[in-house]
């Protein structure tokens, strides 16, 4: 094993995984809030009242259909979140990521069958980890955890079960990572939380 081939391959895998965790969180809230029920009445009110208006009833009427497609425009972005959170196209979302945000490394320079199998185990993998987190913390799930703590979680777990690294090694490098990447509480918690999950496999 290439060690620099390694480590530009973690890279890449990191900037992915943030990805879809990023995707994944926006999936769970609407982009759009929907309209508040009071507002509705109030809108509601407003139309009755049309043609006492200040305004004219062409400009009530195209404020309107802005509003409304500003909610399909919301809708579509909705879909596209949902979509990208899936992970369906994930071969070609990392192809993406390689040619335009580390353009600077040649493929030789990059390890990427370790690139190409963790992002495809990152699915299969995400939801085991979840509930391994969650057995381990106390205070807050991992669903709650900064998005780059649960994309260390999901690295070094990935990479043990993948690549059977020994676990005193993956444990070193993701608290390396999350002294760079995260808040000072997170070393800690990743050093913990990851070697009690080590200790039960």
């Amino acid at each position: 094993m290439d060690i620099r081939k390694r480590i530009n391959a973690r890279k890449i895998v990191l900037s992915y995984f943030y990805q879809r965790c990023f995707f994944s969180a926006l999936s769970k809230k609407p982009v759009v809030e929907e309209f508040p029920r009071e507002n509705r009445a109030l809108e509601d009110s407003v139309e009755e009242r049309k043609e006492e208006a200040f305004l004219s009833t062409d400009f009530l009427n195209a404020v309107e259909q802005k509003k409304q497609e500003a909610e399909q425009w919301g809708e579509v972005v909705q879909a596209q979140i949902n979509a990208y959170a899936l992970g369906e196209a994930i071969d070609e979302d990392l192809a993406y990521i390689v040619r335009y945000f580390f353009d600077q490394w040649g493929s030789e320079e990059i390890d990427m069958e370790y690139v190409l199998r963790m992002g495809n185990a990152f699915s299969l993998y995400e939801s085991v980890l979840k509930e391994k987190v969650d057995r381990h913390v106390q205070s807050f799930g991992y669903e709650r955890m900064d998005i780059m703590d649960q994309v260390l979680f999901l690295v070094g777990y990935i990479e043990y079960r993948l690549f059977a690294t020994p676990k005193e090694v993956i444990l070193n490098e993701m608290v390396e990572l999350a002294k760079r990447y995260s808040d000072e509480g997170a070393p800690k918690l990743l050093n913990g939380v990851l070697h009690a999950i080590f200790q039960e496999e």
